[in-house]
This record gives structure tokens, C-alpha cells and sequence, in this order.
């Protein structure tokens, strides 16, 4: 008998396999000369280079204690330079090109889940870089044997640089699937290409600037690895973040995108949260909680302008799974597609983001000042007023319009509110430095160049009293939502369609 549920167990196996993707793209990627040419022309920049450093302390008569500390840098500005640069371009652009509608590949015509086509993806590019850092390696340990480097210290290094191109390659697939035409696609490869400059500097500063520091000597103690814990918590975070607007993004219409990734960022919100109040509880420094609450409102606004390009009618195939408890419903309706639960749900997280900060300010002292804390709110609740005001214009005048064009309308709708006035004071030549620092109601932009508090108290009234505004006026759509927010039942048809008054 137990030889039969063993044998069962291990027969099961049969039915595992390895990503295909990653087999397609690895199988591609060797018939490729542009990867293994791209290989080739490393392995012989680093020899070369390292026979060039041997060579020319041969000549040298004193004998050089810090060869390999300069061999190694070398090494590590040849090494960011080739994968920074090669493996996420080479990365997006396969992922951009299997996006064209025009092309019948992968991503249209396969059965399977995006979930495990964004993995598969992520997996070539990490096995790639893999590959070029199991080159390198061997140039890098030998540096060890000419003094001035330790193997902690480089191990370190690498593994470092390594998790920095894995998260540029899950960048790259994710700029790569965004729904864009070629020529802006082009335009993000060029604006891409201009800005892995300044990623290639940074990382070669700062593996510069750990080799320096001794990395190696420091492993030792508790609070390095307490850093570097929470450092690889936020870049992992912040991958896992690219993954699933990803896998959203090239899911069908008909699914429930915004479920994974409104928990995704509920989860990393009540993560950082705590892991921030952490760090203020031991060190009693309440500024250590901005490090949470500046990038979570910087997120969530970004958040809202997808939240308010989402569909309000939902498919059959996300009706049938809307739970049938009131409670249940009522908690789906904030993760589930649509603005309106979407609204609600970015207003109790930056509701309760904001009364924590301002909790934390108070029990612990913080340098941040009072005025820069009180922006927050309030350019907060004029990115709402933005949004509610797209939002009805959308309902009332382009209703027969893709929903994304609220998204778009918003933007619009804050830039122009920001120049139109300066337009026209240049254009009846008032324009000037001192005008552009006064007062200008609802110019989301002019909080922050303000020092006078009753200016800043004006700011605050118009934005509360446009928000409510907005909200009067959406009170009719929001609570057609919320009464069309139901499971298939006999009585409700499969494809309700929306309420656009």
C-alpha cells in the first residue's frame, strides 16, 4: 500500500514542467548572434583588460598593493556597463515586439496564464544576466590573489549588481507591455537608453564605494545585515510591484485586473508601514516614517490616474466571482475593477497614512517641518477634486469614449490649470517671478512655492470645497456602482450596462 501511494507521488511528477517561456526564449537566445556575439566581446574586453593590468605591472619596478582593488574596479564598470545596458534592452525589446498586434506570437495566441508568461520573461532576462555574471566571476575572484579586495567583498558586489539588472530587466518588461504605438515605444527605448546612463553611474559609484568601505569587514556585525535586509525588502517590493502591474496589463479585458494588484499594493502599504515604525520606535526619530509616507502618496496618486481610466461595467467573467455576503461584497468592491470602489479604496489609505504620520509627528520629534507636512493633505485632496472633475466630464461629454481618456483628462486638466494663467500674464507681459510665487486657487503645482500660511489655509479651503463639489456631483454615479455591484443571479443580467448619470 505504501509502495503504491509512493509510486503514485512520484508519478505525478510526470506532470511538471519547466516554464515554456523560458525555454522558448532561451532556445531563441542561442540562435541569436546578437547574445552570444554580446558575450563574446565581454570575455574578451575582460581579458584583454586584465592582461593590460598584468603587463603593465610587469614593467612596473615598486611592487602595486592595490592591483586588484583596480582590477576589480575595472572589471565592475565593464561588468554594469554590459548587462545595465544589454540584457533589459534586449529584454523589452523581444517582450515589446511579440505586443504588436500585427504579430500573431506568444502573447495572443497561447493558452497560458500571464501570470506565467511575465514569469517565464523575468526568468530569461534573470538566466541571462546569470550568464554574464558567471563570466565575470572568475576575472573578479582572481583579483583576490593580487591583494586589495577580499571574496566577501566581491561576492557581495555581484550578488548586489546582480538584483539591480534582474529588477531593470522586470522595468524593462513592464515599459514593454504598456499600451503604447511604436513611435512612443521608440521614444521610451531612446528616453530608456539616456537614463541607464545614469543607473550605469550609480551603480558603479556605489559598488565603488562599498569595495572602498570594506563590505567584507562589516558582515560581521547585526546592523549591516538589518540594512541590507531592508534595502532588498524595498527593491523586492518594488520588482514584485512591476511584475504584477505587468501581468495586469497583458490580462484580457474580461479579467479581474485590478484584484491582484490593489492587494499587491495594500500588502506592501501595511508592510512598509510597519517596517517604517520600526525603525522610529528604535531609533526614536520620527522622520524615519517619511520614508513610508512621501512614496505612498507619490504611488497612490500615480494609482488614481489608473483607478479613474477603469471601466465601471464589469464583465460576466468578474460578475460570477463577486461573493454573495453583504460584508464579502462590500470588502470586493473596494479591489475589484471599477472607480468607484477603486476611489474608496485610495481614500482610506491615504487617510490613514496621513493620521499615522501626523500621530508619529507628535509622539516623536521630526525635522520635517509642520508646513511641508501639511502639503500632503492638501495636494491630496486636489488630486481627488482632478480626478472627480475627469471623471464627470468623461460621464457628461465623452461618454462613448475609451474609459482611459479620464486618466488622460485629469493630467490635462492639472497642466493646463498650472499654465493657462501664466500664459496669460505673459501675454499682457505681467509675468513675472513674484506673480508666479502668489496665490493661484486650484493650481495643484503653486502649493509648494508658498510660505505664507493664510495662503496655504486658502489653498486648503478651495481644494476641500471643490472636492465636495465633485463629490455632490458624483453621488448619483457612485451609488449606481455600489447597487450595480451584484453576482450573476437569475434576475440580474450578465452585462449590465453602465450608468453614465
Amino acid at each position: 500500500m505504501k509502495l503504491a501511494i509512493v509510486k503514485s507521488h512520484f508519478l505525478n511528477w510526470r506532470e511538471w514542467e519547466f516554464n515554456p517561456i523560458v525555454i522558448k526564449e532561451l532556445r531563441q537566445a542561442v540562435r541569436s548572434w546578437a547574445v552570444t556575439g554580446m558575450l563574446l566581446l565581454f570575455l574578451t574586453v575582460l581579458f584583454i583588460t586584465s592582461l593590460v593590468f598584468l603587463v603593465g605591472q610587469s614593467f612596473d619596478v615598486n611592487e602595486n598593493m592595490q592591483l586588484g582593488a583596480t582590477m576589480f574596479s575595472a572589471f565592475v564598470v565593464i561588468l554594469a556597463g554590459a548587462s545595465a545596458f544589454f540584457i533589459p534592452l534586449y529584454v523589452g525589446v523581444r517582450v515589446a515586439a511579440e505586443r504588436q498586434e500585427n504579430n500573431p506570437d506568444l502573447l495572443y495566441v497561447s493558452t497560458l496564464s500571464p501570470f506565467r508568461i511575465v514569469l517565464g520573461k523575468f526568468l530569461c532576462g534573470a538566466y541571462m544576466a546569470g550568464l554574464f555574471f558567471s563570466a565575470c566571476m572568475p576575472f573578479m575572484a582572481f583579483t583576490n590573489l593580487l591583494r586589495g579586495v577580499d571574496l566577501p567583498t566581491v561576492f557581495f558586489i555581484l550578488a548586489f549588481l546582480f538584483l539591480v539588472v534582474c529588477a531593470a530587466n522586470m522595468i524593462a518588461i513592464f515599459l514593454a507591455c504598456l499600451p503604447m504605438s511604436r513611435p512612443f515605444k521608440f521614444l521610451f527605448i531612446i528616453y530608456g537608453f539616456f537614463q541607464s546612463f545614469g543607473i550605469v553611474g550609480s551603480l558603479i559609484g556605489t559598488s565603488l564605494l562599498m569595495m572602498r568601505s570594506g563590505v567584507g569587514a562589516m558582515m560581521s556585525g547585526h546592523d549591516f545585515w538589518i540594512g541590507v535586509a531592508t534595502a532588498g525588502g524595498i527593491g523586492l517590493a518594488l520588482t514584485g510591484l512591476f511584475f504584477v502591474l505587468t501581468v495586469a496589463l497583458i490580462s484580457p479585458p474580461s479579467a479581474n485586473r485590478a484584484l491582484p494588484v490593489r492587494i499587491y499594493l495594500t500588502a506592501i502599504w501595511v508592510l512598509g508601514g510597519l517596517l517604517s515604525l520600526g525603525w522610529v520606535v528604535q531609533t526614536g526619530d520620527g522622520d524615519r516614517l517619511f520614508a513610508w509616507t512621501f512614496p505612498t502618496f507619490a504611488v497612490m496618486t500615480f494609482a488614481l490616474i489608473v483607478t479613474i481610466s477603469n471601466a465601471d461595467q464589469l464583465s460576466q467573467r468578474v460578475r460570477k466571482t463577486i461573493p454573495n455576503t453583504r460584508l464579502k461584497r462590500m470588502l470586493a468592491f473596494l479591489f475589484y475593477n471599477g472607480a468607484a470602489g477603486g476611489l474608496v479604496w485610495l481614500s482610506l489609505l491615504l487617510t490613514i497614512t496621513y493620521l499615522v504620520t501626523r500621530l508619529v509627528c507628535e509622539t516623536f520629534p521630526a525635522s520635517v517641518s509642520v508646513e511641508y507636512r501639511n502639503w500632503l493633505p492638501t495636494t491630496t485632496v486636489y488630486a481627488f477634486a482632478y480626478a472627480l472633475t475627469a471623471l464627470l466630464i468623461h460621464r457628461k461629454f465623452l461618454a462613448k469614449r475609451p474609459p482611459k481618456i479620464a486618466g488622460l483628462l485629469a493630467i490635462l486638466l492639472a497642466g493646463a490649470w498650472a499654465i493657462v494663467p501664466s500664459i496669460a500674464l505673459f501675454f499682457i507681459n505681467k509675468l513675472s517671478w513674484k506673480s508666479l510665487e502668489g496665490i493661484q486657487l486650484g493650481n495643484i503645482f503653486n502649493i509648494f512655492s508658498l510660505r505664507d500660511y493664510d495662503q496655504q489655509m486658502a489653498h486648503e479651503f478651495f481644494a476641500c470645497g471643490w472636492f465636495v463639489l465633485m463629490v455632490l456631483l458624483s453621488l448619483k454615479w457612485f451609488s449606481r456602482q455600489v447597487k450595480n455591484f451584484q453576482p450573476n443571479t437569475p434576475t440580474t443580467p450578465d452585462n449590465a450596462p453602465p450608468v453614465l448619470k
